[in-house]
């Protein structure tokens, strides 16, 4: 019981931060049990060293006159689309939509206080 309680209870925090020269963008999450950071490059592709696919993907960060910051996976084999994350700030909150194919995700997080 204990075990389950904990596994389903525990949150995880997410933070965004972007380094001062403005050339990395890196997701930090950070749980009860550990944390971990996907730094990515603004400018150009990339490869990330982990995939939630574990199929080989680049990646690149696209920032929109809309205020959005997308970030566009896909594989390397094929360059079919992996995945698409849609970052806004609306009314001081984050709004994250992932698409996977048919499958779309929508979380909202709002700051710490």
């Amino acid at each position: 019981w204990i075990l389950r309680q904990l596994m389903t209870s525990a949150k995880a925090d997410v933070e965004y931060k972007l380094s001062e020269d403005r050339g990395t963008f890196t997701k930090v999450t950070t749980s009860m049990f550990r944390s971990s950071e996907y730094p990515m490059p603004t400018v150009g592709d990339f490869c990330p060293m982990k995939t939630l696919s574990g199929e080989q993907e680049y990646g690149r960060l696209i920032e929109t006159s809309g205020g959005n910051v997308i970030l566009e996976m896909n594989y390397v084999d094929t360059d079919e689309n992996a995945a698409t994350v849609v970052h806004k700030v609306v009314d001081n909150k984050l709004h994250v939509t992932l698409k996977c194919k048919d499958i779309v995700c929508n979380s909202t997080y709002t700051k710490k206080q």
